[in-house]
């Protein structure tokens, strides 16, 4: 089976693909460790850049990865082992966290669930933090389901939510699951721009060490290239919760 969009550009040497990169998850990892937080769960740990980021800080990180080459990518950065599971189906059995951060994992999951299960994983008092691409009010049911299954089965990875909920119905979704907001900061666009540029001499380096990549590399490119979805219809956040209750 070939590699996902990110599986191949983890496999480059390629990360932070997130919204906003580097600097949205040190805003996050700002926002956490205000509380000092111990036992931290990370959703969709990747390669594990930002795992790498949260161990250094002296956190226990349980990461969490559905895809083997991800889980691979970590365990050999991190030197910890990974879980290999979907959210959906990860088991905490008793453990509750201080802290569970998710970057790019939500957007393509169902909000009133996610939010049900994040909340019984955390701590009373603790900590989501968020990072997602999601559709703006513009946009409509059929465009954002027809975007959705599209990209997923061009990259590998759906590129946008199925749900056309936007960033007000999320945040209701947060409320109503007893999470109270901490602070939220919108992605300005092209805030990853400066990221991309140095991701480019990556991406060689990573086509000359793996060259039977390239032909795949060229044609998640060609694939990237095309307006999947009308200008304004998409925005990213980042956003801190409490959790609240005993």
């Amino acid at each position: 089976m070939k590699p996902a969009y990110h599986e191949l550009m983890a496999l480059l040497g390629v990360g932070d693909l997130h919204p906003g990169g580097v600097p949205a998850t040190e805003f996050l990892l700002g926002e956490l460790a205000k509380e000092n937080p111990r036992v931290v769960l990370e959703v969709g740990a990747g390669a594990g850049r930002t795992t790498e980021r949260m161990l250094k800080r002296g956190w226990r990180v349980t990461a969490v990865e559905p895809s083997a080459v991800m889980c691979a990518k970590l365990e050999a950065r991190c030197g910890i082992a990974a879980r290999q599971a979907s959210f959906e189906s990860f088991d905490a059995g008793e453990s509750r966290f201080d802290a569970v951060i998710g970057e790019s994992v939500f957007y393509a999951l169902d909000p009133e669930r996610s939010v049900a299960k994040l909340r019984d994983l955390l701590r009373p008092g603790g900590l989501l933090a968020l990072s997602d691409m999601i559709w703006t009010d513009a946009a409509t049911p059929d465009v954002a389901a027809s975007v959705h299954d599209r990209s997923l089965r061009a990259f590998g990875i759906a590129m946008a939510p199925r749900d056309a909920r936007a960033w007000p119905g999320w945040r209701s979704a947060l409320g109503e699951a007893g999470f109270s907001e901490v602070v939220t900061r919108r992605v300005e666009p092209g805030a990853g721009e400066p990221a991309r540029r140095a991701w480019r001499a990556r991406v060689a380096l990573g086509l000359l060490t793996h060259p039977g990549l390239v032909p795949l590399y060229l044609s998640y490119r060609a694939q990237q290239g095309r307006a999947w979805a009308p200008r304004g219809w998409l925005e990213s956040w980042l956003s801190v919760w409490r959790r609240g209750g005993a």
